[in-house]
């Protein structure tokens, strides 16, 4: 069977708040690629916020995960969300700007600082299709946000685009 056509839908292995630990207890005796299992050790000593990691289960070189980050610049606390996306050896980083350098937390939804989960991933040849569990917004209900990443395509460097939970809110947008 080629692997590159085949179609996976997660039915997979999902960690929370992951450490070392908690990565080879989950992995148990799951076959990973070694270019896999480098990119999550590295994730996890190189991003100490790393908060959520999924991998689909037919397939041993398929990793997302969602990652808090934050960086102090010259003006201020910058705090961005990123999303790992790691398919046969490639990496895409999307970047989502929680929090500006110069913008005050009280610009942005309390709700905003809410960790997202990571519902679903399939892939399909070269694109991985993530949806994302948002939670819900100024009393409005959870969404899913879904995002497409073309591994044939795409360049492998981080991009940044606007954060999902705060489109059409006041900082930022």
């Amino acid at each position: 069977m080629n692997t590159q056509l085949a179609k996976s839908t997660t039915a997979h292995i999902a960690m929370s708040d992951p450490d070392e630990e908690a990565l080879k207890k989950s992995l148990g005796q799951r076959q990973v690629s070694p270019e896999l299992r480098k990119f999550l050790l590295n994730l996890l000593k190189t991003k100490k916020w790393t908060r959520k990691i999924t991998l689909p289960s037919a397939h041993e070189n398929v990793a997302v995960a969602l990652v808090f980050a934050s960086s102090l610049k010259e003006s201020g606390l910058e705090i961005v969300t990123e999303l790992h996306v790691f398919h046969n050896s490639r990496t895409i980083v999307e970047e989502w700007t929680l929090l500006g350098e110069t913008e005050k937390t009280s610009t942005i939804p309390k709700e905003a600082f809410t960790s997202m989960s990571i519902r679903k991933v399939t892939v399909m040849g070269d694109t991985v299709d993530v949806e994302l569990t948002a939670p819900p917004l100024a009393g409005s209900q959870a969404r899913i946000i879904e995002k497409s990443f073309d591994f044939a395509a795409e360049e492998h460097g981080p991009r940044s685009v606007p954060h999902p939970l705060i489109r059409g809110a006041s900082a930022g947008s």
